[in-house]
């Protein structure tokens, strides 16, 4: 009885985590308020920073096409890079115009690595260039064995479910810590790779309660999942999704109390 009862709740938790999604898919498909702030409403110039400003300078040479949205939310996660000794590696180098963006970006002490099936990517000395498929699981082994923990991962290759997520589960672990991962173009509402990000991000939300009644600084803690010790954070924007290790590993979760005068109840 009580595990057809565990299999009762599973299935209860399961629909009701459906019905939520259900829910919450249809008020933002439903949303019609207009901006509360005064600007101007229109296309993103991606202007607003260097990398967006190196964008619209390229009016010949190596070519480069990004979605203009990207280059703030690239900046606003990838500036603490700027200057440093980073180490990034682009997967999709097409015509090699990114890779004078992200060398200007980054700065001279950065280190440029570049994935990409097409052998006529070779050309481009920016960057040490590995040709081969990325859901090739061998292939990214031999490139983990060649290569030093990255800072900083761009996925702007085929764009297949499957590209996407071998790719993710190979390198994810062989970012440093306080890296970024970067997957661009995620399309569709529908879309798996999204919904394989929404199983990632649902595992940050994972906890097994202590109430810490005897510690004076201490109301609940947590102790951290493996995935909660290493991610940071997983973001989600308009075709894109973006996730954060930790600087360093975290072991518990706590919600602090501090503070002298509480209502008597």
């Amino acid at each position: 009885m009580r595990a057809a009862a565990k299999v009762v709740s599973r299935a209860a938790r399961s629909a009701a985590r459906a019905k939520a999604a259900a829910g919450g898919y249809a008020y933002a498909q439903a949303w019609r308020h207009k901006p509360d702030s005064v600007g101007a409403v229109g296309e993103e110039t991606g202007s607003a920073n260097r990398l967006g400003a190196f964008f619209e300078a390229r009016t010949t040479g190596r070519g480069i096409v990004k979605w203009r949205h990207y280059f703030e939310i690239y900046d606003r996660h990838l500036a603490k890079f700027a200057g440093k000794e980073a180490k990034l590696l682009e997967i999709g180098i097409y015509a090699g115009g990114s890779l004078d963006m992200w060398r200007e970006y980054l700065g001279p002490g950065s280190e440029l690595y570049g994935v990409d099936i097409d052998s006529y990517c070779t050309r481009f000395d920016e960057a040490t260039v590995f040709i081969g498929d990325q859901a090739d699981r061998a292939f990214w082994q031999r490139f983990r064995a060649a290569t030093p923990p990255l800072d900083i991962v761009i996925d702007d290759g085929g764009h297949t479910v499957d590209q996407q997520r071998v790719t993710l589960e190979e390198l994810l672990p062989h970012l440093r810590p306080g890296g970024v991962y970067i997957c661009e173009d995620v399309h569709g509402n529908d879309n798996a790779f999204l919904g394989y990000v929404h199983g990632l991000s649902r595992v940050l939300f994972g906890y097994d309660l202590t109430l810490d009644e005897a510690s004076p600084d201490r109301v609940l803690s947590s102790p951290a999942t493996p995935f909660q010790s290493a991610i940071h954070s997983v973001h989600v924007y308009p075709y894109l999704v973006v996730i954060e290790r930790r600087d360093r590993p975290l072991d518990e979760l706590v919600a602090a109390k501090h503070g002298t005068e509480w209502p008597p109840t």
